[in-house]
């Protein structure tokens, strides 16, 4: 349970000892640096300044040696994402069964009345649905079992109180149901699929043949693997960092700081993403509210380590922004996380915290050209580099870019939600 809840931190903080590191903001000839907002400085709390190298003791930052696994797509891989998508096209076939059962998949057509007027999203034919998959409202695939194929149903049904379209929510309905066919339903594979099927179903994806789509997942894995990658040598450099250099102490306030603004975070995402508090989280995850914040305070910690210690290399190596070519690093996150434009970027993040964490890549590049990286070689026991995502992209979990949720159909939308 522990390890669950730290990889969900680190999800929530996906800019965890990275793309925090915000920190290389100078003023005047102080060459102070200082803190700033993931979303912007609007609202939020004086940054803390202070001098990184005051903090930290480097030491041999050069010369790194970090070892991590194979970033290689395999056929294996691909063929798994072929059947993933696959199995978004499901073979419907039809039976001589002419009567409606529990589990039957039934090809119908239907209409939801209100007060005797046909209501928006009430209305779909030749919808395939599943008999006791709770797809619709309660009653309505209760109501089909015992129908005949070509019988019409009239269901009268009410919407629950928490229906999400407020019109609908508490009221009494009618659907006129039409059962055309009883159908069986079966998933297409790797080995049966074939040109005509993929360009029956997939060609509006720009795939007309299995080599299309064979080629279309493996490049799209590629670049998620090559993105992966890059990401997590970043994030095992500043572990390496965190070995050879010493935090001697933290700015005062500076952890109080930080902590304060993850959680608002963690809650925020929790809301949005699960609509739970964190107190809800800590009951199902049996979590007590001691542990939780002592995980809160270690992931911060190490992050404003990494924080400092990647400030204070930056400030010995000279290294700085120039100009032009952060104005094509913004254009680039602009594009790769898709933004509306730039003025969306630093809206959400502030112009400054977007140029530290350039700064903080350009030192971590810097690091690497010396450092001695092999791929593919990993230890297991090696956990360097796990948990960490490293963009300006607000640190949600969310995305790894993994991870899709698909929305349903306006069909089913209309009757369940």
């Amino acid at each position: 349970m522990k390890k669950k809840l730290m990889l969900l931190l680190c999800a929530v903080c996906a800019a965890a000892l990275f793309s925090g590191c915000g920190t290389g903001k100078k003023e005047n000839d102080s060459k102070k640096e200082t803190t700033e907002e993931a979303e912007g400085t609007e609202g939020k709390a004086e940054p803390i300044q202070y001098n990184a190298d005051e903090y930290v003791e480097l030491g041999e930052y050069t010369g790194l040696t970090i070892s991590l696994g194979s970033y290689d797509v395999t056929d294996e891989e691909v063929k798994e994402q072929v059947n993933a998508s696959l199995a978004d096209y499901p073979v419907y076939e039809d039976l001589d069964k002419d009567t409606v059962e529990e589990g039957d998949f039934v090809n119908i057509d239907y209409e939801g009345l209100k007060d005797g007027v046909a209501f928006n999203g009430g209305t779909a034919q030749g919808v395939v649905l599943e008999i006791g998959s709770d797809s619709f409202i309660d009653g309505f695939e209760d109501g089909l079992v015992g129908a005949k194929v070509g019988e019409e149903v009239a269901l009268d049904l009410t919407f629950p109180e928490g229906y999400q379209n407020e019109e609908l929510a508490g009221q009494d309905v009618v659907f006129n149901v039409k059962v055309n066919k009883i159908v069986s339903k079966s998933v297409m594979t790797y080995e049966q699929a074939d040109d005509a099927f993929i360009e029956k179903n997939m060609s509006s994806q720009g795939y007309h043949t299995v080599k299309d789509l064979e080629e279309g997942i493996r490049k799209t894995l590629e670049e998620n693997k090559a993105a992966t990658k890059k990401t997590e040598t970043q994030a095992a450099v500043i572990n390496k960092l965190r070995e050879v250099c010493k935090v001697k102490s933290f700015p005062d306030g500076l952890l109080d700081q930080r902590i304060k603004e993850y959680m608002e975070r963690f809650e925020s995402n929790l809301q949005a993403s699960y609509g739970i508090k964190v107190e809800d989280y800590l009951k199902s995850t049996n979590t007590t509210e001691e542990d939780f914040n002592e995980q809160v305070k270690q992931l911060v910690t190490e992050t404003v380590e990494g924080e400092l210690i990647i400030s204070a290399i930056a400030k010995k190596e000279g290294i700085e922004v120039k100009d032009e070519e952060f104005a094509e690093y913004k254009k680039n996150i602009v594009e790769t996380y898709g933004y509306a434009n730039e003025e969306a970027l630093i809206g959400q993040h502030g112009e400054e915290y977007v140029k530290n964490v350039f700064l903080s890549e350009k030192t971590v590049d810097k690091i690497l050209e010396s450092a001695k990286v092999t791929y593919g070689e990993k230890d297991a026991s090696d956990d360097s580099a796990k948990g960490e995502e490293k963009t300006p992209a607000d640190g949600s979990a969310e995305d790894g870019g993994k991870e899709t949720s698909e929305e349903g159909t306006g069909k089913e939308e209309s009757s369940k939600e």
